[in-house]
């Protein structure tokens, strides 16, 4: 059965560390981080010292799987741990669920991340969902995803979706409702540092009624700081880690982006 997203698939969020050699990514540009700011996103267990080193190569963020499809939808205990690793090496960090799409409502599986987080001591501003690979019918998918806006909502967290114009379109037959929610969208030619797109919104064409991203992955599966990550950009000009330490006092996801 395949779910929104698969794990290892060609455009999911990295979740596994390489068990064989990867081109490394390339560094930084630096004419794009003038108008960028750069992050990594991944699901897997990443010490503090991996962390820095990200931190070091000049990235800002990280973006980090909390929850997953496993035994139909489960908190990403690995994933849970890096987000406290992330607080400690000084980057702004962002979560996402991949969520399992049977057995359990949007609502569950979010309040599921959500109270792992909290039992963490982890103040969370917004959670992302992705959608990236079709199951069930049209319907059943956009219930999944409006139970999960709603849920977020209830509890005033801001709500993002992971997807690209294909993903959307077969997924939920390009359904126009969910604008409120951010776009973190996707687009590569295949994986490693030779298949990247621009690191740029230069490529971006409105779809599902998003007019503009908030972020986009243009790489995938590349070795970095010893994980394999795929690697994100998003505008300059927000929220630092230090002014949201300031306003909150204790670990915070969300906000950064």
């Amino acid at each position: 059965m395949r779910h929104f997203a698969t794990e290892n698939g060609r455009h999911s969020p990295s979740s596994s560390a390489s068990a064989v050699a990867l081109a490394p990514a390339p560094p930084l540009d630096l004419s794009a981080k003038a108008a960028y700011n750069f992050a990594v996103d991944f699901g897997v267990s990443a010490s503090l010292s991996t962390l820095q080193c990200l931190y070091q190569q000049g990235y800002n963020a990280v973006f980090i799987q909390v929850y997953g499809p496993t035994n139909g939808g489960s908190v990403n205990n690995a994933g849970c741990q890096s987000v406290i690793n992330s607080y400690s090496a000084n980057l702004g960090t962002e979560i996402y669920i991949t969520p399992a799409t049977s057995g359990k409502s949007g609502q569950q599986q979010f309040d599921e991340a959500f109270n792992a987080m909290k039992a963490s001591g982890i103040n969370v501003k917004s959670i992302w969902l992705q959608v990236t690979s079709p199951i069930n019918n049209v319907q059943t998918n956009v219930n999944l995803i409006q139970s999960f806006i709603n849920r977020a909502t209830s509890y005033g967290i801001r709500s993002g979706i992971y997807t690209n114009w294909y993903d959307w379109q077969q997924i939920t037959g390009a359904y126009t409702g969910f604008q409120s929610a951010r776009l973190w969208y996707w687009n590569a030619l295949g994986q490693g540092p030779n298949a990247e797109a621009p690191a740029n919104f230069d490529d971006f064409r409105s779809f599902g009624g998003w007019n503009s991203p908030a972020v986009k992955q243009f790489a995938l599966n590349e070795a970095l700081c010893g994980l394999t990550v795929n690697r994100d950009v998003y505008p300059q000009g927000t929220k630092a880690v230090a002014e949201l330490v300031k306003e909150n006092d204790k670990p915070t996801v969300g906000g950064f982006v």
